[in-house]
């Protein structure tokens, strides 16, 4: 057998880690506006959609959808909650008058800051003890992770 395959190995024991750790992440008290979790969601997905693409692209609650990885009428109901607690605005596409443009709100912008400062703040507590350069190389590689898992 080889070490990958050696159920000590660091390589065997990654999978079972990385679902251990997303639970404990998930059972974790935190001082975010945890009752807003769907707002920073789609604050988010909207944030994030318009600062990856194209300056004239249209964020739309199908490209929420696609990035939150739901189905459209449950990232429209989301939307509509946001929209109605003042965190995003919708307005007629100009290119389809029968989707809708969203952006956030100021309101929208501050909660998407405070939710990313926050994010940052978990990750450099939870590696604060180590050599930066591991934090580092840890920070870079868990990135590259996510994108993987966001090509899924």
């Amino acid at each position: 057998m080889s070490s990958v395959d050696d159920i000590g190995s660091p390589t065997r024991a990654s999978g079972p880690a990385l679902f251990r750790t997303v639970r404990l992440l998930s059972r974790r008290p935190t001082s975010m506006e945890q009752d807003r979790l769907i707002h920073i969601l789609v604050v988010q997905a909207v944030g994030g959609t318009a600062q990856s693409e194209l300056p004239d692209a249209e964020v739309t609650i199908g490209s929420v959808a696609e990035q939150l990885k739901l189905d459209p009428s449950t990232a429209s109901r989301m939307v509509s909650d946001a929209v109605k607690s003042g965190y995003v605005t919708h307005t007629p596409s100009r290119r389809d008058s029968r989707r809708k443009v969203l952006r956030l709100t100021p309101s929208g912008e501050g909660l998407l800051a405070r939710s990313v400062e926050f994010q940052q703040k978990v990750f450099d507590d939870l590696v604060a003890g180590w050599p930066a350069e591991e934090a580092r190389e840890f920070s870079r590689l868990l990135v590259k992770f996510a994108e993987s898992v966001e090509r899924m």
